[in-house]
């Protein structure tokens, strides 16, 4: 796990140059790879690497790396599990290792297989080569996401590319807001990933299941490498005793090769199905070693799943428990935190639970930490995958079916009727008419967004793939474009904000290709979500856990925070603030911000959205794309 930075000049250079360059982008890095450094440079390219080891901790596994002929070298940021196996197959094929990395079998993978070794990967990865024989950079990103890989061209077209976009800052490179990504979040409190678009113009992400070729001076090809599984209704895979088996063996061996480590490993845990079957599984595989656990829990609350902990850690062996309470007031600190290292605005404060997590996490020596991140999307866990699933019941003409789901879903997860219906109605029309009808709606929420950035934007939200059933289809875009894009990223710049490396089983591919193929009623069925889970794993959960209905997550009370710091919100989005930025309605906010003072709860997303984005904009030195004031880029 690291932090990687690169240059690709469009013309031969001095190093002198290279150097002044790569430097301070790969020291911006430093908390990404805290255990060594290095800088490679040619006439063309330069390399910079920062490293924290997990695997193979001796001076062998520091990068750049190169292969044995000297044709071929790497940087790379993130673990391959399976690269043992691998290892095995290419050492049968002549191969000659000189470590005991990950790293070191990516690279002869590559120079062994071509772009075509991507298949053969089980792991998360940002990394790129450069191939000296045909003057060719090649650059790929894991097929969720989990580790970032940006890049940008200058006039000259020199390609620049870094784990965080900070690296481009610490070199004089500046961006402006990209408009769309801007008015994604202040009305819906979505991300730039919506709309393939961050919050930087002029910056690009590798998408997630992508990789590039480049050559000094072109532009990149880019092109998808894996994609979900498109499976036809009639031809899902039956949910059987086959089928529970068959999750489960795939579950158990993605923690199984998670816990690959020569450095000490943890989890997360919050009563929660999905960390609880993770911490299981674990406990399972350790034989009994001492288990680092940390939570976040808020006792005597709303939000208290202290009884679930509970249940879940009295089936353990050797528990190691690091409870971790987030401070309910002076955020301040934390907040500017978390903006520096996420780099762009983020939904609402229970972003800092993990973050505090990540910190007990570093504090108590454990730098890698298993999750049950993913298991929510995958699995049909939130309310609008259920309203989703709902809706397809009624779309496919099953009303009688779908009120009977809908009446045992409610009866457990304590909702109101009248939402569900509304909603389940909703998604039971086709996506694309849909995206047409709801932008009207859209337009509504955009109520703190000044007229002048409405006019810049599109108010679509779905890509329709015609391929797929309405139902699937959503599910995919809840992977590639809704929560799994927005989830990987903040649980990375966290967890490498302390030097942690966050693992998250529930996103091996093997997984996700079995999930996306199945029948819906695997993951949904009378009125219970994560069917699959629950059944699959009832030997692991505790009963008071499996039975549950109810998702609480990691939270914090945003609205009484907020008023705590209304000198600071009103400092931020004053007048001339909003002005300078362009992005909200000025007289919209100073209603909200009276109406939370007031005690108006349902005020307190639109001034936080409002807040936070000319936080970050003010931090990162951001103006709207197109303003007078800011050109969009400065070149380096």
């Amino acid at each position: 796990m690291c932090g990687i930075a690169g240059i690709l000049s469009a013309a031969p250079r001095q190093r002198e140059w290279f150097d002044a360059r790569i430097a301070p982008m790969t020291q911006s890095l430093v908390h990404r790879g805290p255990d060594a450094s290095g800088l490679w440079t040619s006439d063309l390219v330069s390399f910079g690497h920062r490293r924290l080891s997990i695997i193979d901790l001796s001076d062998a596994g520091r990068q750049p790396m190169h292969d044995d002929t000297g044709r071929f070298t790497l940087v790379y940021n993130g673990e391959l599990y399976n690269y043992q196996d691998l290892r095995r197959e290419l050492t049968a094929r002549g191969c000659r290792f000189q470590s005991q990395t990950d790293s070191e079998v990516l690279l002869y993978a590559y120079r062994e297989w071509g772009a075509d070794a991507l298949a053969r990967f089980n792991g998360m990865w940002a990394f790129a080569i450069w191939d000296a024989s045909k003057h060719e950079l090649f650059a790929a990103r894991d097929r969720a996401g989990k580790k970032p890989f940006y890049y940008t061209r200058d006039a000259n077209g020199t390609l620049w590319f870094a784990s965080e976009v900070k690296a481009f800052a610490a070199i004089g490179i500046r961006f402006g807001l990209e408009p769309q990504a801007a008015f994604d979040f202040l009305s819906q409190g979505t991300y730039g990933h919506l709309h393939g678009k961050g919050f930087f113009s002029g910056v690009e992400q590798l998408p997630a299941a992508h990789c590039m070729t480049v050559r000094p001076g072109e532009r990149p090809a880019v092109r998808r490498y894996w994609e979900l599984p498109v499976v036809r209704r009639q031809d899902r895979l039956p949910y059987d005793d086959a089928f529970r088996r068959r999750f489960r063996e795939l579950l158990e061996d993605a923690v199984r090769v998670r816990l690959r480590a020569d450095v000490p490993v943890g989890a997360t845990l919050s009563g929660g199905l999905d960390s609880s079957a993770i911490v299981g599984i674990v406990d399972r595989h350790t034989g009994g070693a001492p288990i680092h656990i940390f939570t976040s829990l808020y006792p005597n609350s709303r939000y208290d799943e202290t009884p679930y902990f509970e249940a879940l850690v009295a089936t353990l062996k050797q528990p190691i428990i690091h409870r971790v309470t987030p401070p309910a007031s002076d955020l301040r600190p934390d907040i500017l935190r978390v903006l520096d290292h996420q780099e762009e605005p983020f939904g609402d404060t229970s972003i800092l639970a993990h973050f505090h997590l990540m910190r007990a996490a570093r504090e108590a020596g454990v730098p890698v930490i298993l999750s049950g991140q993913g298991g929510d999307e995958l699995l049909f866990g939130y309310p609008s995958m259920v309203h989703a699933y709902l809706g397809d019941l009624l779309g496919r003409g099953h009303p009688v079916r779908a009120w009977r789901e809908a009446r045992l879903w409610m009866a457990g997860a304590n909702v109101r009727a009248r939402g569900v219906f509304t909603a389940a109605v909703a998604h039971a029309i086709p996506l694309g008419v849909r995206d047409t009808l709801r932008r009207p709606y859209v337009h509504g929420l955009s109520a703190t967004v000044s007229s002048s950035l409405r006019r810049r934007v599109s108010l679509s939200r779905f890509e329709i793939d015609s391929r797929r059933d309405s139902l699937g289809d959503y599910a995919a875009q809840v992977f590639t474009r809704f929560a799994i894009p927005h989830l990987v990223h903040y649980d990375d710049r966290n967890a490498m904000a302390f030097s942690i490396e966050g693992r998250m089983p529930f996103l091996d591919h093997r997984l996700v290709d079995l999930l996306f193929a199945a029948d819906y009623e695997a993951l949904v069925k009378y009125g219970t979500t994560k069917r699959v889970l629950r059944e699959a794993f009832a030997d692991v959960l505790p009963n008071v856990i499996r039975q549950r209905r109810d998702k609480v997550g990691f939270h914090t009370p945003l609205a009484s925070w907020l008023r705590s710091e209304l000198s600071w919100i009103r400092s931020t989005i004053d007048d001339d603030h909003i002005d300078a930025l362009g992005v909200s309605d000025a007289a919209q906010i100073r209603l909200h911000i009276a109406a939370l003072q007031c005690g108006d709860d349902r005020s307190a997303l639109p001034v936080w959205r409002s807040f936070v984005l000319h936080l970050w904009a003010e931090r990162f030195g951001v103006s709207l794309v197109g303003s007078n004031e800011t050109p969009r880029r400065v070149a380096a």
